[in-house]
């Protein structure tokens, strides 16, 4: 949905979006996670796991999540020789959700507390590793709040990462290669935060009180990945729609726009759809859901696409 799920996200993909929503189904699920985005050959894998059975005010999670990436960049050296030289970008983040009903099925809060590592690293001509950026390891916390308004209209708000977040690539150390002025070209390095500071809302209307059918407004707000740029926050709003067929089969689509710094030469615009196919855990029983999602950029510069798989499965043992 374009991102647009902060306010209507529940299950494994609360615990990652908005952790306060984590109780508002009650379930018990494992969700291996698999994403990836061509243009910058980057890899994401996770593993997510929650409960909300146990007690009806309070739901628990662990997940994991690893990013592996290997950007090219490309430079000349002082004798105008050109260089192509490939990086590897490592990320893990490896969360601990946990979501109390305040007051069942109006108010809810969450927090997840996490560890966090990211790196960006190559190897010299002697197969000796180096750091391109200094490497980044820190706890971190995540903090968020729903209201539910009669199972019409979420209202959210989500801080991530208030604490601990990582600095975004804004220069490269490439020693001990020589790299002459302003012939480093490096579109495949992102100038995204791994791990950046963030507050954002988010707005969810279920016309018929289900959560197969919502009609979702976000916004985000990042005070990391453009700091340097004369404390420049950067800005995503998103929208997007669910609707289930016959509760088994959801289909979602959206987009956001992304501000990418002062000025909109790097403002960016994306497009979004998915599909799955849900099965409901019988008492004592299993089931499991099936999703595939598709984003890709439309407007601005280096075009990027990514696509994303993953399998729930549901487990209810009462």
């Amino acid at each position: 949905m374009g991102g647009a799920t902060r306010a209507s996200s529940t299950g494994s993909g609360a615990m990652l979006a908005n952790p306060a929503n984590m109780g508002f189904t009650r379930q018990f699920l494992i969700d291996p996670v698999y994403q990836a985005q061509i243009e910058n050959n980057t890899h994401g894998v996770g593993i997510q796991a929650m409960d909300s059975l146990l007690n009806p005010r309070v739901a628990v999670g662990l997940g994991y999540v690893a990013t592996l990436g290997l950007p090219n960049v490309t430079f000349k050296d002082d004798r105008g020789g050109s260089h192509e030289l490939e990086l590897f970008h490592m990320a893990h983040e490896v969360g601990l959700p946990i979501a109390i009903n305040a007051v069942p099925g109006w108010l809810a809060f969450g927090v997840r507390p996490k560890f966090l590592q990211s790196s960006l690293r190559f190897v010299d001509a002697q197969g000796d590793p180096h750091d391109a950026k200094k490497q980044r390891l820190a706890f971190g916390l995540d903090l968020a709040m729903t209201i539910s308004i009669k199972q019409y209209v979420n209202v959210s708000v989500v801080g991530q990462n208030l604490v601990g977040p990582a600095p975004p690539a804004t220069s490269l150390k490439l020693d001990p290669f020589v790299v002459a002025p302003d012939s480093l070209s490096r579109s495949q390095v992102s100038l995204l935060s791994d791990f950046p500071r963030t507050v954002a809302h988010g707005l969810a209307v279920f016309p018929t009180r289900q959560h197969g059918f919502s009609i979702n407004f976000d916004g985000m707000y990042d005070f990391t990945s453009f700091r340097h740029q004369d404390k420049y926050t950067r800005m995503v709003f998103a929208g997007g729609a669910e609707y289930t067929i016959k509760n088994v089969v959801p289909l979602r689509f959206g987009g956001y726009w992304d501000s990418r710094g002062r000025g909109r030469q790097d403002d960016r615009g994306f497009i979004a759809c998915g599909i799955g196919f849900v099965r409901d855990a019988p008492k004592r029983g299993i089931g499991f859901d099936l999703g595939f999602g598709f984003s890709r950029q439309v407007t601005g510069p280096n075009p990027e696409t990514r696509l994303a798989v993953n399998l729930g499965i549901r487990i209810n043992p009462q």
